[in-house]
């Protein structure tokens, strides 16, 4: 059996990542994933991200919703609406941060959605991403490696808690 080639779609531009990510968080049934540097204020910051990820989280009674990051008080100042929808649904979201070995040399950024879909880009700055849409195995090898990560990571407590 031959193995098809992955189906990449290259986006440009901060609006169609951020366009994409709620467009897959939309259609995802069981799990999120989702690795960001500072959670930017202009993909996860949103209103339109959070109210899918909320209605993400409700629709569906066994969702899973994971989040590392590498700075957590940017993540903070960043994307506060996101920060509060965690804290409102802790048995479902869960925010980690990167351990602090690899905070200097990890750049990447991604979100894939229950194993299947895939959106990638290298930097948090750059403005060209790849969506894999019809690329499973891709997918589940970009969450092998968050898995991995997310064994070595702690608890991000400032995202949990509230503050005054």
């Amino acid at each position: 059996m031959e193995h098809a080639e992955p189906e990449i779609e290259l986006l440009n531009g901060h609006g169609p990542f951020a366009e994409r990510a709620i467009q897959m968080v939309s259609g995802a049934r069981t799990e999120l994933a989702l690795l960001s540097q500072d959670l930017e204020r202009r993909v996860y910051g949103t209103e339109a991200f959070g109210d899918a990820l909320r209605r993400f989280i409700l629709q569906h009674s066994r969702t899973r919703v994971r989040v590392l990051v590498n700075n957590t008080q940017a993540a903070i100042a960043n994307s506060p609406r996101l920060v509060e929808l965690g804290r409102s649904l802790s048995s479902f979201i869960e925010f980690r941060e990167v351990p602090p070995p690899r905070q200097q040399t990890l750049r990447e950024e991604y979100l894939v959605a229950d194993g299947r879909l895939l959106l990638y880009r290298e930097t948090p700055q750059d403005l060209e991403a790849r969506y894999y849409g019809s690329s499973p195995p891709v997918a589940r090898l970009q969450l092998k490696d968050f898995d991995a990560l997310w064994n070595e990571s702690t608890p991000a407590q400032e995202l949990r808690k509230l503050s005054l």
